[in-house]
């Protein structure tokens, strides 16, 4: 798999807001990560890292699996 420009690449910074609604194939991801926290009022004002660190979720492996999420398409 070629790498995607940075432009294209989702980030620990970027609010998950702004994720599900740019990408909505995202949702199960975060879901099958255990973080049931899309569609939650405070989504727009957390980003990834700190909804992460909230439900114990591997950074790495979230960021790995939402960018590979988008890749597909």
């Amino acid at each position: 798999m070629a790498a995607r420009p940075i432009s294209q690449r989702i980030t620990a910074e970027m609010s998950i807001n702004e994720v599900v609604d740019k990408y909505p194939q995202t949702i199960k991801v975060f879901f099958r990560h255990g973080m049931q926290c899309t569609g939650c009022y405070v989504c727009g004002f957390h980003n990834i890292s700190e909804s992460a660190e909230e439900y114990g979720v591997e950074m790495d492996a979230l960021l790995n699996d939402l960018n590979d999420v988008i890749a597909e398409g």
